[in-house]
């Protein structure tokens, strides 16, 4: 198959959704796939991926006035041998995490606020005159047998919907809903629509969790045999050096390991709390965006217990998880259909899962019920307190890992995801083709 995906998010920004699709169109050139990116030049190093049957074809366009700020300030850190951050542009405006910002920077961050109360979903969407201008053109020289549009942001969305009324045939990689409980109130009502189009219009809308699939069924009646669950994964391929994730370990030391970001459902509050009120455990938090307030100095006060990290290569974060003796995740509050990616990549670690359970609507903690992984926690103080000192013990008898199951589940490996999708795309392929072939057989009766 020839393969357009569009996609804001994407390698080497390290945001979940670019993940995801970078490991998917990984597997799909191992499979024997063309895949052709339209994406927008965000001033972003070239990646390379593996040789294969199937190839690569990355297709840059202007990303817009905020997006073109952006690259040029990269362009100009790489020429002074500066680490460049590999992610995109802050979606609620805020320098990426490790960069002291100077007036241009801060003046740059505070365009890209003022233009995202304006352009929805937020300032990604400057890109979205470009990006038709690219889509029509790669339509036209490229032919692609079906176009992806990957979210978020959801300004890709109405990018697949052009592509639908040029003909071609659309999958939506939805993934989580337009209209979530972080949609900003001024945009509910765009969001739901357009969420409602997406669910009408396109030949297939891929999601992550069967809640979210419900959701949709609910909301718009969506079928649910066009919306196929295609989970987020764990690298199955990559190789790790042997210490490249070192933790400074001290003899008998529990070390907790959470990866992700604190987004603002996520509270790390109570798990902050419990690690300070526990000697024996050290808490280490990989996070681009840390504590602030009164999380920073809940953290500060615990002698110690808790190194807060900022944004690192993926590669010594997966290599950290893996020296882990638990790895931890914090429950997101009121998002019902949603399970963090960064979970899917713990199940590829012979390791623990400390999750932090938010109570009702939380769709993580009713997924790991499904595994016998390790152990789900009230969020917290007191309980979390007294299951860390129990695992401090477990530690040092050497009976952490008993009686789980710790193997990686082959299940959630990208090589299976990556064939669950070229199955997906191919049978909307098929469907259309078939389509295609029966509306020409109808105008040659006609005629």
């Amino acid at each position: 198959m020839r393969i357009l995906l569009v996609a804001y998010e994407f390698p080497p920004s390290r945001s979940p959704r670019a993940l995801r699709w970078g490991y998917l169109v990984r597997e799909l050139v191992l499979l024997g796939h063309d895949v052709h990116v339209l994406l927008p030049d965000l001033g972003q190093p070239g990646i390379e991926f593996p040789a294969g049957p199937g190839r690569v074809v990355l297709h840059t366009t202007f990303a817009g006035p905020c997006g073109w700020l952006v690259g040029r300030s990269r362009r100009r850190r790489a020429r002074q041998g500066i680490a460049v951050p590999s992610q995109s542009a802050p979606t609620q405006g805020g320098a990426p995490s490790g960069i002291e910002l100077n007036w241009r920077g801060h003046a740059v961050e505070r365009l890209k606020q003022v233009a995202g109360w304006f352009l929805f979903p937020d300032v990604r969407a400057e890109w979205t005159p470009w990006a038709r201008a690219g889509l029509r053109r790669l339509l036209a020289e490229v032919k692609p047998d079906v176009v992806v549009t990957s979210h978020e942001p959801a300004s890709t969305l109405p990018l697949g919907l052009q592509a639908r009324r040029l003909g071609a045939a659309w999958v939506a990689d939805l993934g989580d809903p337009v209209d979530a409980v972080y949609t900003p109130a001024r945009w509910k009502a765009r969001a739901r629509a357009l969420e409602k189009r997406v669910s009408a219009e396109a030949d297939a809308v891929i999601v992550t969790t069967e809640a979210t699939r419900e959701l949709l069924v609910a909301r718009h009646g969506q079928d649910r045999a066009r919306c196929p669950i295609l989970a987020n994964g764990y690298d199955d391929r990559i190789v790790l050096p042997a210490h490249a994730g070192e933790l400074d370990r001290v003899p008998g030391r529990l070390e907790l390991l959470y990866a992700g970001r604190l987004y603002g459902y996520r509270d790390p509050t109570p798990l902050l709390q419990a690690v300070a009120a526990t000697p024996g455990v050290r808490l280490t938090l990989v996070v681009p965006d840390p504590p602030t307030g009164g999380e920073a100095a809940i953290a500060a006060a615990a002698a110690g217990r808790v190194r807060i990290l900022g944004s690192l290569p993926h590669a010594q974060v997966q290599a950290m998880q893996r020296d882990a003796d638990v790895l931890v995740n914090i429950g997101n509050r009121g998002l019902p259909a949603q399970i963090p990616a960064k979970l899917y990549e713990y199940l590829g670690f012979e390791r623990p899962i400390l999750h932090l359970d938010t109570g009702a609507g939380d769709a993580a903690a009713d997924w790991l019920r499904g595994f016998n992984r390790g152990w789900l926690c009230a969020a917290e103080t007191e309980p979390l307190s007294v299951l860390l000192a129990g695992l401090v013990e477990r530690k040092r008898q050497g009976l952490l890992g008993q009686g789980l199951e710790l193997a990686p589940v082959a299940e959630y490996a990208h090589s299976a995801r990556g064939r669950r999708l070229a199955i997906v795309l191919q049978e909307v392929v098929s469907r259309q083709g078939l389509a295609r072939h029966g509306m020409a057989a109808r105008a040659a009766d006609a005629g």
